[in-house]
């Protein structure tokens, strides 16, 4: 199991917990998916991506620490250390419960955020949120630089109350 940070600049690092080879594999595709460049299967030679990723555990379970640069974003993965801290039977699914486990947790465990189909779309739109910003827009209500008021300069998130048109335009 491997604590998972996902680091772009501007924006808020995002953290998961892979299982195994599979789900760190298919984060790392996610990464790349998120910025626009799948990275995708090639039939005629074996994907350079697989062994980065399978570096990528390696350097985590030998070194504590692997890091890895999907295009603009980074991935840092750590071993985790204490299983049990995500260890709760509440939170391994809806019929635990059929099955004789508790209905909902206890609140002394960590739940295990994984990655997903929501994680990616989380991703996706903060990587644009966090470009647009870093273009001079505002992320926070999906302005370009060029889309600001034309009377203040200022985004959606201001209030524009006071603003005057300026003539001609």
């Amino acid at each position: 199991m491997y604590d998972v940070t996902i680091e772009y600049p501007g924006m808020d690092a995002r953290e998961y917990v892979c299982n195994g080879p599979k789900e760190l594999r298919n984060l790392v595709w996610g990464v790349a998916s998120a910025q626009g460049k799948p990275i995708t299967e090639q039939l005629d030679r074996h994907n350079p991506w697989i062994h980065e990723v399978g570096d990528l555990r390696s350097r985590a379970d030998i070194e504590g620490v692997g890091l890895l640069d999907v295009h603009a974003v980074s991935v840092k993965v750590k071993p985790v250390e204490d299983e049990s801290a995500y260890a709760c039977e509440g939170h391994e699914g809806e019929d635990i419960a059929l099955l004789g486990g508790p209905t909902h947790c206890d609140g002394t465990c960590r739940p295990r955020k994984r990655w997903d189909r929501n994680a990616l779309i989380d991703l996706t739109c903060a990587l644009d949120d966090a470009e647009l910003d870093e273009a001079g827009g505002c992320g926070a209500c999906s302005l370009e630089a060029n889309q600001m008021c034309a009377a203040c300069g200022r985004c959606n998130c201001h209030d524009h109350a006071t603003c005057v048109r300026p003539e001609g335009k």
